[in-house]
């Protein structure tokens, strides 16, 4: 991969200068990221663009003060400005805590996260992948209408250096696609969407993804109402992935503290199934957020949130980690949930790391994904979550729309559709009423979030119509 500036040698001098003016401590964030998106629309393709961001992140720690500032100038003038204003901001910014940069540490290589492959892929050839998409949904039936979506080429490389002597690099490739289908028969229609992430340019099947997304559209067609109740409810991993999600970021002390409060001081108690595992893992190889590094250059670790139905870690960052007196768990990283921050695709600098789950995954159990329809003699199949999100935080109450893709189940079988429906229970209720877990595993989510979960089955969950 060519790069028009030396990256490590920005970072050097960023450090370089800021000593020179005297700052205690000082860490440079430099990023190079690539990114191209095809976006589908009216079963054509709408528009393919591509954007090159580089640019630096600069903290630094002067007089008990934490600044940050960002700039995509890398010139030495630059540099020097951006340091300026990040100690500027440090002099208004007091800590209540004694905070230190993070040390160095070793990072073990992660395999599966960076392809010569896509890192090479020329923009012809991505939009071909999205016609194939596009095809093949529309191959699948005839009643499949229309199709939009969009795909995303990432290539990126950070470097991250401190004054304390942390000198670390990675890099990575990934590919998202998504397709949104419409299926008609004679006025009824329905929705189908299917969507995925990728390290590795073979394990992408774009016609899989066209298949998959017209099956179920068509499926969802001859929906029924749904009566209001509790139903025993199986999640496929594309739904399976959100609860794996969910517990792993709760368990940031930064959302505790903002957002849910739902896991705080309950390390050691029980709050899911026994046989329920999540973990957040950035070792694990090749899924969307494997990395051998955090975004403060500190080693990534696998970190048991949930085992065996025990509540057994949080994740930290270096702030976080001081403010609580703990070790960094290699979780930090800059993600965009500061108010009015558009979270671009790949790697940011214009942000603060702060803890986060990048690579949730809800272990596979014994069950077989036949078994667990099998055992189900009256249920319902979720393949699809909607406008996700906690009513109440602090109770863990849980809601989603079911636009589509809900399943009427009899004696193991899927037997027909219901129309639009919500879901309305409990995080913590689901969790514990989790009562089989399947053997396969898969990536599942959505606009630069996903996880890995199996199929899973779901007792007591209450369900109403949403129209």
């Amino acid at each position: 991969m060519e790069f028009k500036v030396n990256l490590e040698e920005r970072a050097e001098k960023a450090i370089e200068h800021g000593l020179k003016l005297g700052i205690d401590e000082i860490e440079a964030y430099v990023v190079w990221n690539k990114v191209f998106t095809v976006r589908m629309a009216n079963n054509m393709i709408l528009e393919s663009k591509g954007v090159l961001d580089i640019g630096m992140g600069i903290r630094v720690v002067d007089e008990g003060g934490l600044g940050f500032s960002a700039t995509a100038d890398l010139s030495d003038k630059g540099l020097e400005k951006a340091l300026e204003n990040a100690l500027s901001s440090a002099k208004n910014r007091k800590l209540l805590f004694k905070y230190s940069l993070p040390e160095p540490t070793i990072p073990k290589k992660v395999e599966g996260t960076f392809d010569p492959k896509i890192a090479n892929l020329s923009e012809d050839e991505a939009v071909e992948l999205a016609y194939k998409m596009i095809e093949s949904a529309l191959d699948y039936d005839k009643r499949v209408k229309d199709n939009s979506g969009e795909l995303d080429i990432i290539v990126y490389h950070i470097h991250v250096r401190n004054s304390k002597g942390v000198d670390a690099s990675d890099q990575g490739t990934k590919i998202e696609a998504s397709l949104n289908t419409i299926a008609k028969n004679g006025t009824e229609e329905s929705e189908g969407f299917k969507a995925k992430g990728f390290r590795i340019f073979k394990d992408f099947n774009p016609e899989e993804i066209g298949v998959k997304a017209a099956e179920l559209a068509v499926k969802s067609l001859g929906g029924e109402k749904i009566e209001p109740g509790e139903y025993t409810v199986i999640l496929s991993p594309s739904t399976s992935s959100t609860i794996a999600a969910y517990p792993a970021f709760l368990v940031s002390p930064y959302f505790m503290k903002t957002y849910s409060p739902l896991f705080e001081g309950k390390l050691g108690e029980p709050v899911a199934h026994e046989k329920l595992t999540i973990l957040e893992d950035p070792t694990w190889p090749g899924l969307w957020g494997s990395c051998s590094i955090d975004d403060e250059g500190v080693a990534t670790q696998r970190i048991s949130v949930i085992e065996n139905g025990i509540l057994k870690n949080y994740i930290y960052d270096s702030f976080y980690a001081s403010m609580e007196e703990k070790r960094s768990t290699g979780s930090g990283f800059r993600t965009g949930f500061a108010v009015g921050v558009g979270i671009f695709p790949g790697k940011n600098y214009v942000l603060e790391p702060l803890p986060y789950a990048v690579n949730p995954v809800l272990l596979p159990g014994d069950w077989k994904k036949d078994e667990v329809f099998h055992e189900t003699k009256k249920g319902v199949l979720v393949e699809r979550f909607h406008y996700t999100r906690l009513t109440n935080p602090t109770r863990g109450d849980f809601t989603s729309i079911l636009r589509f893709g809900v399943f009427k189940i009899r004696n193991g079988e899927i037997v027909g559709a219901y129309k639009k429906s919500r879901l309305v229970d409990n995080l913590l209720n689901i969790l514990k009423n989790t009562d089989a877990i399947a053997n396969d595993l898969d990536v599942g989510g959505s606009w630069g979030d996903y996880a890995a979960a199996p199929t899973i089955r779901i007792s007591k969950v209450r369900i109403v119509p949403a129209e």
